[in-house]
């Protein structure tokens, strides 16, 4: 695709002048297939936004596409369909070609297709998307993925996964390392446990490709839940390891906040060698001794904990199954309150009830000023990701 736009080199070099497609414009796929299924960008820098998008939304339908050390270019409302163990959207920098930059990857819809069996997931799913940029900006913005092994891989800086749903998945929902990262409003659902020895998780800041410090990263306001309600092959619920960071170096400045997290494993948020770093108004529950859970649970860890090792912490407003962490304002809950704190815990409702005992019970002191669901915090905030609304 890169002959076919009128773009620089990494240098301000002119690539292919006078090709039919310049900045500002739009390559608009029409139908389902008619176009090449696998696009190569590499070394074309544009000018302004090139856009690749639908005409109708969705109904394009590509196997990959792979960016080598471009810029300004959007993906947008686009299909994506691999069953062959492959990426989807791959982002890389480039020795020769030069960086990644200012690319974007929204609207669009992701899926290895129907995997009905243990062995379809074997040898028919791909990965959502791996960002690999050490500059960015980098973003994922309103993106739908369903049966893929990785959702998001990102590592590097300026990389925003933003506002996506990631359902199904066999590896990680998110794994990362690096600098002024974001993860913002994700709904992570359903992990996939094939008994392949692999501990999956939600979210694992983890990245052999990045082992140094990792800092100025903020996770904010993103579901992590297993719901145990079918869609997966049958012996693949398990319990899943949620916001976990205890490998590749030490971790500064991270802002864990209105989390909502249940996972039924032990590591609910758990980060070794952290320092100055803000863990507050977040839920994080489950584990085998709480009702809801599938048949052969009973081996399961028995309490979510919220653990932070390092210096310099705040771990605040929290509500979670069992508390590693000190801080202040915390509620710890027992499953006989689990009714008394929660709307309907059994169909997974985890915003406060009426009377609940986490409202007006936290510190106004570094609260977030809004709930995972944009409402404002009062005065007196509620503990938790949620505050209390009767409406």
């Amino acid at each position: 695709m890169s002959s076919e736009v009128d773009c620089n080199d990494k240098d301000g070099n002119p690539r292919n002048p006078g090709a039919p497609v310049k900045g500002g414009d739009s390559i608009v796929l029409i139908g389902v297939t008619g176009h090449d299924p696998n696009l190569e960008i590499t070394g074309c820098y544009n000018s302004a936004w090139v856009t690749i998008r639908a005409q109708t939304q969705h109904e394009p339908e590509l196997t990959s596409v792979h960016f080598r050390g471009s810029g300004f270019w959007r993906l947008d409302g686009l299909s994506f369909f691999n069953d062959g163990t492959g990426i989807m959207v791959r982002v890389d920098d480039h020795g020769t070609q030069g960086p990644a930059r200012n690319l974007q990857i929204v609207n669009s819809r992701f899926t290895s297709g129907d995997l009905p069996t243990i062995p379809d997931w074997f040898d028919h799913v791909s990965d959502g998307m791996r960002l690999y940029s050490d500059d960015g900006p980098i973003v994922a913005r309103c993106n739908e993925m369903s049966q893929v092994a990785m959702g998001f891989v990102a590592s590097g800086r300026h990389i925003d996964i933003i506002h996506n749903t990631v359902e199904y998945f066999s590896r990680d929902g998110i794994a990362t390392g690096g600098h002024f990262n974001r993860f913002i409003g994700n709904r992570i659902l359903d992990a996939v446990s094939l008994g392949d020895g692999h501990h999956d998780d939600f979210f694992q800041s983890h990245m052999g490709a990045n082992p140094d410090v990792s800092s100025d990263v903020e996770i904010t306001g993103n579901v992590f839940m297993n719901r145990y309600a079918g869609g997966q092959p049958a012996g693949t619920w398990g319990p899943t390891q949620c916001l976990s960071g205890f490998e590749d170096g030490p971790k500064e400045r991270l802002r864990i906040t209105n989390n909502l997290c249940k996972a039924d494993h032990w590591h609910g948020i758990t980060w070794y060698d952290t320092n100055n770093s803000v863990v507050v108004n977040n839920t994080v529950v489950g584990g085998s001794d709480y009702p809801g859970l599938p048949a052969g649970s009973d081996s399961w860890p028995t309490r979510t904990w919220i653990s932070i090792e390092g210096t310099g912490n705040v771990v605040r407003n929290n509500i979670t199954s069992r508390n590693l962490s000190g801080g202040d304002h915390n509620h710890e809950i027992v499953p006989a309150s689990i009714g008394d704190y929660f709307v309907n815990w059994l169909e997974l409702d985890l915003s406060l009830a009426a009377g609940s005992p986490a409202i007006d019970t936290g510190s106004p002191d570094g609260a977030t000023t809004h709930d995972i669901l944009g409402l404002p915090r009062d005065e007196q905030p509620d503990v938790g990701a949620f505050e209390y609304s009767n409406e």
